[in-house]
């Protein structure tokens, strides 16, 4: 599907806009920050998101 555009799925169609809706709102991040520092996340904030949220 070359030249379509970002792609997203979800078990429903309710995931599926809310994965639309989060990527969007990270390239607007992306977009905004270009060039500015970042800071990884590291291995133990990783599994505290893991174990708050589960893994998706």
């Amino acid at each position: 599907m070359a030249n379509h555009g970002p792609f997203v799925s979800g078990k429903d169609l309710f995931s599926a806009v809310c994965a639309a809706e989060e990527l969007e709102e990270t390239a607007k991040l992306l977009l905004v920050m270009r060039g500015m520092p970042i800071r990884m996340l590291d291995a133990e904030q990783v599994a505290e998101l893991k174990e708050t949220f589960g893994r998706m």
